[in-house]
């Protein structure tokens, strides 16, 4: 279990400072509490899904959930990363935070 602790808290950690970065460099502007709001609110769909996994030991429900509950915190980042960069660039602020929840669920699917 201490393995699994691990491997979120790095991913999760190398994650914010590379969204972090990421919006910085695009010229964009972010503060310490969008991060929080974009690493807290709009990870907790995905912990839903998470404790969905948990109970149920399907594949076919870890599938759904993990994609649903996927969509619903790519939806829910979408109002913190649009404020935070040019219009021009939603996009490719909003690529790298996909590509982590991504990462987040495949972790989820994977992890019994």
């Amino acid at each position: 279990m201490s393995e699994v602790f691990a491997v979120a808290f790095a991913v999760l950690a190398a994650g914010a400072i590379i969204l972090t970065l990421n919006v910085l460099l695009l010229g964009g502007h972010i503060n310490f509490f969008q991060s929080l709001s974009l690493l807290g609110y709009c990870l907790f769909p995905l912990d839903v899904g998470a404790l969905i996994c948990m109970l149920k030991d399907n594949a076919v429900l870890k599938i759904v959930a993990v994609v649903v509950t996927l969509a619903w915190s790519s939806w829910a980042a979408y109002p913190f990363m649009s404020a935070a960069v040019n219009p021009r660039r939603k996009a490719l602020a909003l690529y790298p935070v996909f590509l982590m929840y991504i990462s987040v669920g495949f972790l989820i699917i994977a992890i019994d």
